[in-house]
């Protein structure tokens, strides 16, 4: 799948936009500031509904405006459509069929986005490498994500339980068990899952990250959770005190990180910059063979800023990684005029869009 067109209005620094695109090598082209992140931006909230790097949609919205629309007409014959109005009115649309819910839409258009915000999934908390394989394993199992979805809403409920108590005594046991059994057989089924994929994707990740690293380095994912299959009423008792005290519950999936290790060690106290961006770009590219394996759609590929951190080698060697066949409409974005003459040397047929503070023109 691609993308042929994209309407932008209101957006970030986007007044009023329309450009076509290559189905092949897009090239996105200006300085820094200029626009170029926020229009991969847009076309990522196509495919997932939402930003990649602002958590709120109001700070989309172009300065001094109150909304902003985003549509996009793919190569299916397909055209899609987002909108936002303050103060917080969000619509999506197929077609000019609007959504009921958002997760319905969510696999539609599969796209991987690689950008310098990205590092954060090394060096920030758990809950953000969640967030990255919760996004990718919802997009291929929708039992997944409904699953995911009531897990989130018993934990909700059971922490604000827990805040509304005063004193310990006051505590209904039989109240919690009624969320603990539904809890345990939802920890079941989703550690079990997230196990059993995290094996897969970690095999498709040593394989290509061994192929874009010209080192003997050794990257590696381990799934690590607080909670196993032989777990039940017993450790909710066991940590029924300490979840009266920090108002929360302890045990479960909602705890589980995903450890990025290069040698052993983990990867945000001994890699390099160069090193952790070899990592990411590893882990986003596997990312993309699963959704393609899975959803039977190629994925379009975003890559913002993409070079930066890495040495001439890895340049060259990630440029002739993208442009194997198995990959199909891919976005780059750059500032230094040099790269982009580069690349229209080892990239016979690539479109470049220019882009000068909200205005795009086409070469």
């Amino acid at each position: 799948m691609h993308i042929d067109k994209i309407k932008v209005n209101n957006f970030k620094n986007y007044i009023s936009a329309e450009v076509r695109f290559s189905n092949k090598i897009n090239f996105l082209f200006g300085n820094n500031g200029a626009g170029k992140t926020n229009l991969l931006d847009a076309i990522y909230y196509l495919s997932y509904g939402k930003s990649a790097i602002n958590n709120f949609d109001s700070d989309n919205i172009l300065t001094e405006k109150s909304f902003f629309k985003i549509e996009g007409d793919y190569s299916n014959k397909i055209s899609y459509k987002c909108t936002y109005e303050e103060p917080n009115i969000k619509k999506i649309f197929e077609n000019n069929d609007k959504y009921s819910k958002l997760k319905d839409h969510l696999g539609k258009i599969p796209l991987v986005f690689i950008n310098p915000y990205d590092i954060n999934l090394i060096r920030n908390y758990s809950n953000e490498r969640r967030r990255f394989f919760d996004q990718l394993l919802s997009q291929i199992d929708k039992n997944y994500l409904d699953n995911l979805i009531a897990y989130n809403r018993l934990i909700k409920q059971r922490n604000a339980y827990l805040k509304s108590l005063s004193s310990i005594e006051n505590l209904d046991r039989n109240h919690l068990k009624v969320y603990d059994e539904k809890l345990i057989k939802l920890n079941y089924y989703i550690h079990e899952f997230r196990r059993e994929e995290s094996k897969k994707f970690g095999k498709t990740f040593n394989k290509i990250s061994s192929e874009l690293n010209n080192s003997k380095d050794n990257f590696t994912i381990l799934y690590s959770s607080n909670f196993n299959e032989k777990m039940g009423h017993e450790v909710f008792e066991k940590y029924l005190e300490k979840d009266f005290y920090t108002k929360k519950t302890n045990i479960g999936i909602h705890n589980d990180d995903y450890i990025f290790k290069m040698n052993n060690k983990l990867i945000k106290r001994i890699g390099s910059q160069g090193q952790q961006k070899i990592f990411i770009i590893s882990l986003k590219l596997s990312e993309f063979y699963l959704l393609k394996e899975k959803l039977l759609i190629t994925p379009i590929i975003l890559l913002d800023d993409i070079f930066h951190k890495l040495d001439d080698i890895k340049i060259k060697i990630l440029i002739n990684y993208v442009l194997k066949d198995e990959f199909s409409q891919i976005f780059i974005s750059d500032s230094i005029e040099d790269r982009l003459n580069e690349i229209k040397k080892i990239i016979k047929q690539v479109k470049i869009i220019n882009i000068d503070k909200g205005k795009i023109n086409e070469e």
